[in-house]
């Protein structure tokens, strides 16, 4: 196999061509939140909300779009991850009683489905799982090791600190 070494953002990014074949590129993550889904969904679909959801060194600058709030609210935000930096404009395009669809337009955009099931509660409480679900696709060799290794526990680190401040924002 071929190897080569690339230097980005302060690590080798080259691995063995192959090595990282049938392994899962998709951003997943999920909490109990103690609030109920319409709740969530309410701050889910205001994206002045969602902004404040994101820690400051995951996404940069955030320019509101025609409007911020329900179904086809938008957003440019820069998202600084790892070293991957990349301006996409976000457009809520769904909004139904179990997820809401966080859309980035572009030829390196990308989905995340925030997924709500209702577990109920003890007396009487809402609480709901929430799933954020990002599916990727792994960028081509020399960048799949670095995307593994760097990327994508970075990008898993920053969907954790969502969903506890969405936690704080609505329990």
């Amino acid at each position: 196999m071929l190897t080569a070494l690339i230097w980005i953002g302060g690590v080798w990014a080259g691995e063995r061509a192959g090595k990282w074949d049938g392994e899962d590129p998709d951003i997943r993550n999920e909490r109990v939140i103690a609030s109920a889904p319409a709740r969530i969904a309410a701050v889910l679909s205001d994206l002045e909300q969602v902004r404040a959801l994101w820690p400051e060194d995951c996404t940069g600058v955030w320019t509101p779009g025609r409007t911020s709030k329900g179904k086809g609210a938008t957003a440019s935000v820069r998202y600084d991850i790892a070293a991957m930096h990349r301006t996409l404009e976000l457009e809520i395009t769904a909004i139904a009683v179990n997820y809401i669809d966080h859309d980035h337009a572009g030829k390196k955009g990308f989905t995340t489905r925030y997924i709500f099931t209702a577990l109920g509660g003890a007396e009487g409480g809402d609480t709901t799982k929430v799933e954020m679900r990002t599916p990727l696709y792994a960028p081509k060799w020399p960048l799949t090791g670095y995307y593994f290794r760097v990327v994508k526990p970075e990008w898993e680190r920053c969907q954790t600190a969502v969903l506890e401040a969405l936690a704080l924002a609505v329990e």
